[in-house]
């Protein structure tokens, strides 16, 4: 049985109960990685404040957990596992994928701490898991955080910042040869005043296609750089040189959101201009939506390359809006 911890209160009762009835039953404490206040006073041997604390799961999040509940866990609980940001929000989609309920965070902490378990094969296949599904305090303001976070648990989803060299088609070629079963969740791009560009790709990597994709980046791309975490791709930072563009073209596009939509649009940009700014990211939309730059060279050739990209509209893309930035 895994159960949420935070001050220890629903743990202690839980537990408690748990073992009078069912001693053999193994009981699991759940904490997010922020917020491990149990872990810490079970290490120390005392309940022991934190010098901080994650707020992310706000209904488990305390700095140090209570006297008596403290003496209870170390009794009943036989483990505790600690989840992340990521791992709670995979787990309340998880909710919402099989039961059309969404709790907030703290109260799906117990099922991202299972998810944890049977990734790491932790959990054999006869045995019976339970977790408690609690908490309805979900902040509307704090779903779109949680959608984001939700592909990034269980290396189902990960942030790659990529070497490549300052030409056109480069980034393409990235994207080109990606392994089949890999496909694009967000890409952050801005061209800087460097021999290399550093791309962030986030790519989604099926569990089964995974050796095949850590093989690819070995043998392809040996200098990229997990940033998963970074807070320059969590916060979508792009920097970008606006003095090494010549005559750059701002615009949002749509697309169809569909696999390969998203290469097959850059492959008929690329006929036209080099990309100087991309911001995209999966919105689960039917349709993709874009922000980019477009660099032309020169001014005749911007005006041909623009008509030429707009007559291709209605089909696989269309124009949404222009941006000046001059």
């Amino acid at each position: 049985m895994y159960v949420a911890i935070g001050g220890g209160g629903m743990a202690a009762a839980v537990s408690t109960w748990i073992k009078g009835i069912w001693p053999e039953c193994r009981l699991i404490g759940v904490e997010g990685e922020g917020q491990a206040s149990m872990r810490a006073a079970l290490e120390a041997g005392k309940p022991v404040g934190l010098d901080y604390v994650d707020l992310f799961c706000d209904g488990t999040a305390v700095t140090q957990v209570g006297e008596l509940t403290y003496e209870i866990c170390r009794e009943n609980l036989d483990d505790i596992v600690t989840v992340t940001n990521a791992e709670v929000s995979a787990a309340i989609k998880a909710h919402w994928d099989g039961m059309r309920v969404v709790p907030e965070p703290s109260g799906a902490m117990s099922l991202a701490g299972l998810q944890k378990h049977l990734r790491a094969g932790e959990v054999g296949e006869d045995e019976k898991c339970v977790t408690i599904l609690c908490g309805a305090n979900m902040d509307f303001a704090q779903l779109a955080q949680i959608s984001r976070q939700s592909g990034l648990a269980g290396g189902r989803v990960n942030r790659w910042r990529f070497s490549i060299s300052e030409r056109a088609g480069s980034l393409v070629e990235v994207l080109e040869g990606l392994p089949g079963g890999v496909s694009i969740y967000d890409l952050q791009y801005g061209r800087t005043d460097t021999a290399e560009q550093h791309p962030i790709l986030s790519l989604v990597s099926p569990e089964s296609d995974q050796e095949e994709f850590e093989e690819w980046l070995r043998n392809e791309h040996p200098t990229a750089e997990r940033v998963t975490d970074a807070p320059e791709a969590r916060h979508r930072v792009i920097p970008f040189s606006p003095s090494l563009f010549e005559e750059p073209w701002f615009v949002e596009v749509e697309f169809s959101e569909r696999a390969g939509a998203l290469l097959a649009f850059m492959r008929e940009v690329r006929s036209y201009a080099s990309l100087c700014y991309f911001n995209y990211t999966y919105s689960g939309e039917r349709v993709g939506r874009a922000f980019l730059g477009l660099d032309f060279g020169s001014s005749e050739l911007k005006n041909q390359g623009v008509a030429a990209l707009q007559g291709l509209e209605g089909g696989a893309w269309r124009a949404l809006r222009e941006v000046d930035f001059s």
